[in-house]
């Protein structure tokens, strides 16, 4: 991914400003390093990482803050040009081969025996078609992402939603719904034998039936007028009198599904093939008129819900701590630092598992902040997977176009020094070689010289004829 998004983000940036950026697959992922790395330092301006007082050295001697304003600007994952009219149907067309390559890491995982489905949100307040409003998410605008996860929060499959689409699987006068197709596009590569908690934007009867057939074992809360009339179950007025922790479990005549109602601050209702409500246990629940915690009687069914249907929301949380900040227009640019910092999250996860193998527990294990600074400082020093190092001099699959080597990149301007330091002793001239003399910093003059003070750091003629080091010391006081 890293060659295609540079060979494609220099063709962009032919096609719109005449000149290539000469981005090279390196450099691509010093670039995604360094905006990992600025998520975790959560500078609330950008610019910070150039500033003199906050500089951040890995990122300054990778990136000008231009380039990489730049670079962000420009970033692409294909060719508008080479994509037909038959592709540009996939509304994720722009990013589809990313999208691809980070689910095709995803499906090789381990499935475990509990997995859930829920909604994740790319956050984006922009324009764009893909957009959805779903209330009560902490980001309520974006791109809504249908996520497969295990209860650790471990991402196994995933379909950015595109809008409404109709599915084959339904009956004819009744098709699915979006939650029926998608629950069932994504728990195709599930051995049978998984238990599979979802929420009530997905559950229905029909969808519980064909999971059934399918093998596989179906849990979630339910709404209302989804709960089959045969069913016979209480009002939640009705159960609201009986008391809290009171509940009422009606199998359908063939067995298949059983509902259950039951009474916490107000009725919840849930579907299953797998889970009834024994063996009953209880849980701890505030209660305001004594102000002290008491024992819930709760049905088993709604303990297994509890237990493993948390993981994508777990995913989420994680994600939000240090996510890529990007101020910027493009739903594409998002959408790519979404899903890097979502691999980033399922590596550490991945890293846990293998930590906790290995016998790694307590302080010696990384926490995530140690592990995405470590692997956005292994992305800047542009260290390979397999341990080897390359700089970005190096060989590159990159076409480059010919012509002259690109001009170097500009150093930071160093800032004037103190009349109180002009003062001081210990101001020697420092002689560099033609190649690098630079512009004399005394204020009216703007002659290339080689010399440098060595304790204010900024070049000064010193010459018979123009003699600026030592008026521009003498005169601190003036500058």
């Amino acid at each position: 991914m890293y060659r295609t998004i540079a060979l494609r983000t220099n063709q962009h940036a032919v096609a719109q400003t005449g000149k290539s950026l000469l981005l090279k697959n390196d450099e691509c992922e010093q670039f995604f390093g360094a905006s990992l790395l600025m998520s975790v330092l959560k500078f609330p301006w950008i610019r910070m990482c150039w500033s003199q007082p906050t500089r951040i050295a890995a990122v300054e001697d990778a990136f000008t803050r231009d380039l990489l304003h730049f670079i962000r600007g420009h970033l692409k994952v294909v060719n508008d040009v080479d994509v037909t009219d038959e592709q540009k149907k996939d509304r994720l067309w722009k990013v589809r081969s990313l999208v691809e390559s980070v689910r095709s890491g995803y499906l090789q995982q381990e499935r475990p025996p509990q997995v859930s489905i829920d909604e994740q949100m790319i956050p984006f307040t922009g324009k764009t078609t893909l957009k959805q409003y779903v209330p009560g998410k902490p980001h309520p605008e974006g791109l809504k992402n249908f996520v497969l996860a295990s209860p650790r929060g471990l991402v196994l499959d995933f379909e950015v939603y595109q809008g409404k689409k109709l599915d084959d699987g339904g009956a004819e006068d009744k098709p699915w719904t979006v939650g029926e197709s998608v629950v069932m596009r994504l728990v195709q590569t599930l051995v049978p034998g998984t238990s599979v908690y979802f929420d009530r934007y997905f559950t229905t009867s029909r969808l519980l039936e064909q999971l059934e057939a399918r093998g596989l074992h179906g849990t979630g809360t339910i709404k209302k007028n989804l709960v089959p009339k045969e069913a016979k179950l209480p009002t939640e007025r009705e159960l609201a009198k009986r008391g809290r922790g009171t509940f009422v479990c009606a199998v359908r005549s063939d067995d298949a599904v059983a509902f259950t109602a039951w009474q916490d601050r107000k009725m919840i209702l849930l579907g299953s093939t797998e889970h009834g409500v024994e063996p009953s246990d209880t849980c701890k629940r505030y209660q305001k008129t004594n102000r002290s915690y008491i024992d819930v009687t709760r049905p088993a069914v709604v303990k297994a819900y509890n237990a493993n249907m948390g993981g994508v929301d777990l995913n989420d949380r994680m994600i939000a701590h240090y996510r890529s900040g990007a101020r910027t227009r493009k739903w594409t640019v998002k959408t790519i630092l979404h899903f890097f910092d979502l691999s980033a999250v399922n590596a550490w996860l991945l890293y846990q598992q293998d930590a906790e193998e290995a016998g790694i527990k307590g302080a010696e294990m990384m926490k995530f902040l140690q592990f995405k600074y470590a692997l956005a400082m292994q992305l800047l020093k542009g260290i390979s997977s397999d341990g080897s190092s390359h700089s970005s001099s190096g060989s590159s699959d990159v076409e480059e176009p010919d012509g002259p080597d690109p001009k170097k990149r500009r150093r930071a301007t160093v800032p004037m020094p103190s009349p109180a330091r002009l003062r001081s002793g210990k101001h020697l001239p420092k002689c560099h070689p033609r190649k690098e003399f630079k512009r004399c910093r005394k204020p009216g003059c703007h002659q290339q010289t080689g010399m440098e003070c060595r304790r204010c750091k900024i070049f000064l003629c010193c010459r018979p004829d123009r003699d600026c080091f030592h008026q521009f010391h003498e005169g601190g006081s003036n500058v």
